[in-house]
């Protein structure tokens, strides 16, 4: 009988060191998980702050070159008007002065033309530079905000 009590007791002592085992076992389970739940939701803020960052570049470069692109425009569109006004000032220029011979009336004409062409061929060859400058900028703008 004293052996069946010792085994009993034996019995009640491992069932209660295993249920302590079991409780500190869930506690430890408990604590990881809520550490694991704290660094989850770090990553994903610290994941949002840089999405944010990354939006607010691309915005930036957006509106940067939106900006560029009115400033290459207003320039084109003085480089139109002052073309314009080259173009009245040869049309309104007389074909020759009274003293210049027949055939200098002609040359003048011509003169005229090839200012006329090359003022036009300049426009159309800046408003392609300002373009590309534009692009550059916006893209380096871009760049440089994700780099940030």
């Amino acid at each position: 009988m004293n052996v069946l009590i010792a085994a009993c007791l034996a019995l009640a002592l491992a069932c209660g060191v295993q249920t302590f085992r079991i409780g500190a076992l869930k506690e430890e389970a408990a604590t990881q998980k809520a550490a694991l739940a704290t660094a989850q939701a770090q990553a994903e803020h610290e994941a949002r702050e840089r999405e944010q960052q990354m939006a607010d570049g691309a915005r930036k470069a957006a509106d940067d070159y939106s900006k560029n692109v009115a400033r290459v425009r207003a320039g084109a569109d003085g480089a139109r008007t002052e073309l314009d006004r080259l173009r009245d000032a040869i049309a309104s220029s007389p074909a020759g002065a009274a003293s210049a011979p027949a055939c200098g009336s002609d040359d003048a004409s011509r003169a005229r033309t090839v200012v006329g062409q090359c003022a036009a061929t300049l426009q159309t060859l800046a408003g392609t530079a300002d373009q590309c400058e534009a692009r550059l900028t916006g893209l380096q703008d871009y760049i440089r905000g994700i780099m940030k």
